[in-house]
């Protein structure tokens, strides 16, 4: 992989001892198409302490996932289940998910939805994050304080989605997904401020 990190012993050994030493929780950040490979490799690496016993390096994974990336979501259960924490990052897909642009049939679907549930479109994409079984933390990128007012009802939305409209979760997450690899040309492609 890239970085070369995950095969970086003398670094492992550095993170677990900034572990010992401060308490830290170790965490890595992932993108890319591949990111569900790397997570899973990451997951394997194992540090042992003075007793020889061997514990899982990383204690928390940050990804993106979000209505069109939805690959990772395997992974991510995995690292769940394993104890990880989740954290989600570009939960709107940089915006994409607000905006016709070139995800035209995808919006207008969102936006349908969101419409008869009466709430916006930012609500719904990060409720179906939020509802997600391996329970993620999602960083909302608002830039304003409506936005991140707006972001905020996602979590009461979440609940009520789990709870009655289940239906509407398996609609959108069919009606949304991209292809990971065009998912990742596209934001290549995005102008960044």
């Amino acid at each position: 992989f890239e970085s070369g990190i995950l095969t970086d012993k003398r670094i492992h050994k550095a993170l677990d001892q900034c572990r010992l030493e401060h308490g830290w929780k170790i965490g890595l950040s992932v993108s890319g198409p591949n990111q569900d490979d790397v997570l899973r490799e990451a997951m394997k690496i194992q540090v042992a302490n003075e007793n020889g016993d061997r514990r899982r390096l990383f204690d928390s994974v940050q990804c993106t996932y979000n209505l069109l990336e939805q690959k990772p979501g395997p992974a991510l259960q995995e690292a769940h289940d394993a104890g990880m924490d989740i954290i989600i990052k570009e939960g709107l897909a940089n915006g994409r998910l607000l905006t016709d642009g070139n995800c035209k049939n995808r919006h207008r679907l969102l936006s349908g939805v969101a419409s008869e549930l009466g709430v916006s479109t930012d609500q719904l994409a990060l409720a179906f994050i939020l509802t997600q079984d391996f329970t993620p933390r999602v960083l909302s990128g608002a830039v304003t304080a409506e936005h991140l007012q707006s972001n905020h009802k996602a979590v009461e939305l979440a609940g009520l989605l789990k709870k009655s409209h289940i239906e509407i979760l398996a609609r959108l997450a069919d009606g949304c997904v991209m292809d990971s690899d065009t998912y990742w040309a596209d934001r290549k492609a995005l102008v960044w401020n």
